[in-house]
């Protein structure tokens, strides 16, 4: 599948509340692209509902020129992968059997793996940097190490869209830093759509090819991140002053502050 995701008109919440209201985008095959708001601004919804863990009022969502609406459960699983914010197990389970997670919507029933499904997990823990890792209980890795574990586990599932709920948010700087450079080795060899919810908008420009901003469950700006990354946008976005800088290579940096009064 090498044709992007496009969003249209779509809005979702919680029972009575309206998390998102009306967002529209398009996503091009390759691309990876930052979702950056304050806490309740509806990046998490926006994956949801994609995955379809969430469901949405209205709206249009298409993979490959597809409506996944009617899509079966196994094409979507197969089509869309989605790890969410907490990366928590609560049973032991070895970092290969978590990767072969990966792998259950391409199996037939409730077969075991195949030699294949077995040369794909481990191909992806290389990649992953967690292949000696593989007999270890996955409960007691550190939280870097954890991160990478399922990142290997979306690499096993080869989905053409990853979808990323705040991958970072509980790692020091060191292994931030490591998950970032692991994601960008995994998304060069698999070339997935990667949606990535994220609070840190520079983190986000060391990687990211295009940026969403979301205020509120509507969006502020959407596109490549030097045409998205206007200081208006983003003081709207975060309600706070912004100045857009680069540095010695080039790239794009953000600094917030507060105006003076």
């Amino acid at each position: 599948m090498t044709a992007g995701l496009a969003v249209a008109g779509l809005r979702a919440g919680y029972g009575r509340e309206t998390a998102l209201d009306g967002v529209d985008f398009e996503a091009g095959a390759g691309r990876l692209v930052a979702l950056a708001g304050e806490n309740g601004s509806g990046k998490s919804t926006l994956l949801k509902a994609i995955a379809g863990v969430v469901p949405r009022s209205t709206g249009e969502i298409r993979l490959g020129g597809e409506s996944i609406r009617e899509w079966p459960r196994r094409k979507r699983a197969r089509a869309v992968a989605y790890a969410a914010q907490s990366v928590d197990l609560i049973f032991p389970i070895s970092v290969r059997d978590l990767v072969l997670q990966g792998r259950a919507p391409w199996r037939s029933g409730f077969l075991w793996e195949s030699g294949e499904d077995r040369e794909i997990a481990e191909e992806a823990m290389r990649a992953c940097d967690v292949l000696d890792l593989a007999e270890r209980d996955a409960t007691r890795l550190s939280g870097g190490e954890r991160r990478r574990a399922f990142l290997a586990r979306l690499l096993a599932q080869r989905a053409a869209v990853w979808l990323l709920d705040e991958p970072t948010a509980d790692l020091d700087p060191r292994h931030r830093l490591e998950f970032l450079e692991v994601l960008r080795e995994a998304h060069a060899r698999a070339r997935p759509i990667v949606l990535w919810a994220t609070h840190d908008v520079n983190e986000a420009l060391a990687i990211a090819d295009d940026l969403l901003l979301l205020r509120r469950g509507r969006l502020v700006a959407a596109g490549p991140v030097d045409g998205a990354l206007a200081p208006e946008a983003l003081e709207r976005t975060f309600s706070i002053g912004a100045a857009v800088e680069r540095d010695a290579a080039g790239r794009p940096r953000v600094t917030f502050f507060r105006p003076s009064s």
